[in-house]
C-alpha cells in the first residue's frame, strides 16, 4: 500500500511539475479557425441550403439569419462564387455575408503547405486551374494586406516587391500538406481511379484507369492526395495523370 502511495505522488509531482501542453486555438475576428476553413458565413434572412447525395437527391437545411458557420472549399466559374459549408454548397448572392480567413492563418495550419489554384474565373497563362506552388528553391512566398482582403504573392528572390512576383487573391487558392514521396515507386491500382491531369478531385477527369494497372510516379511528392504517374516504362508524360493515393499500392519486387 505504502509503494502504491508513493508511484501515486510521484506522478501527481510529475503531472504539476509537466503538465499536457495543449495547442492554442487559432482565433480571428472573435472566433476560433480550424484547418481548412477559409472563412465564415451569415445569412441576412433565415434560407434553405442544399447538399447533394450520392444518389442524385437532394437534402435541405434550413439556417437561422445571422447564424455563424465555418465555410471551407471555395469554387468560382462562370461568374459565380460557391461556398462549402460542410456538407453544403451555398451559392453567393445579396444574402450571404462572407467574411474571408486571412491566407497567412490559413497558412500556420500546415508543416509544408501547398497553394493550389482553385478559380476558374480569370484564368491567364500564369494562373491556370490546378496549377500549384510552394515554397523551395530561389521562391518566396510572402503576404500582403489590401483593401480586397489578403494576396499571397510568388517571387523568384528577395523581398516579395519585385515586379516579377505573381500575385493570388487568398480565395482563389485551396491549401494542401504536401507529403514528401519516393520518387520512381511503381504501384498497382486496388480500385478503378480516375486520371485527372490536376490534383484536385472537381477537375475534369483525362483517363479512367482500370484497377490492376501498374504505374511509375514521376515526383517526389503527394499533393492534396494525388500522386502524378505515368505508365510508360520509359517515364514519358504523354499519358501522365494524377492518381488517388488511396487507389494505389507499392509493388513489391519478389
Amino acid at each position: 500500500m505504502k509503494k502504491l502511495l508513493i508511484v501515486l505522488l510521484a506522478a501527481f509531482v510529475f503531472a504539476v511539475v509537466n503538465p499536457t501542453k495543449s495547442e492554442a486555438k487559432v482565433m480571428y475576428d472573435g472566433a476560433e479557425v480550424v484547418k481548412g476553413q477559409t472563412g465564415k458565413m451569415t445569412f441576412k434572412k433565415d434560407i434553405k441550403v442544399y447538399k447533394k447525395n450520392p444518389n442524385g437527391t437532394f437534402d435541405s437545411l434550413m439556417v437561422k439569419r445571422n447564424k455563424f458557420f465555418r465555410t471551407y472549399d471555395i469554387e468560382k466559374y462562370d461568374g459565380k462564387i460557391f461556398y462549402q459549408m460542410g456538407e453544403y454548397r451555398v451559392q453567393a448572392t445579396d444574402l450571404v455575408v462572407f467574411k474571408e480567413v486571412p491566407i497567412e492563418i490559413r497558412s500556420s495550419f500546415y508543416n509544408n503547405p501547398t497553394y493550389i489554384v482553385s478559380t476558374r474565373d480569370g484564368i491567364n497563362n500564369s494562373k491556370y486551374y490546378g496549377s500549384y506552388f510552394k515554397l523551395e528553391g530561389p521562391w518566396g512566398i510572402y503576404f500582403e494586406n489590401t483593401k480586397n482582403g489578403q494576396l499571397l504573392k510568388y517571387c523568384d528572390s528577395g523581398d516579395g516587391s519585385e515586379e516579377s512576383c505573381l500575385e493570388y487573391p487568398g480565395t482563389d487558392l485551396k491549401i494542401v500538406e504536401t507529403i514528401s514521396r519516393e520518387r520512381g515507386v511503381r504501384y498497382e491500382l486496388t480500385r478503378d481511379a480516375e486520371g485527372k491531369s490536376v490534383p484536385l478531385k472537381e477537375s475534369k477527369t483525362e483517363r479512367m484507369m482500370k484497377k490492376g494497372s501498374t504505374v511509375f510516379s514521376r515526383y517526389d511528392r503527394e499533393i492534396n492526395g494525388y500522386i502524378y504517374v505515368t505508365d510508360d516504362l520509359e517515364g514519358k508524360l504523354d499519358n501522365a495523370v494524377y492518381l488517388p493515393m488511396n487507389s494505389l499500392k507499392p509493388v513489391k519486387d519478389k
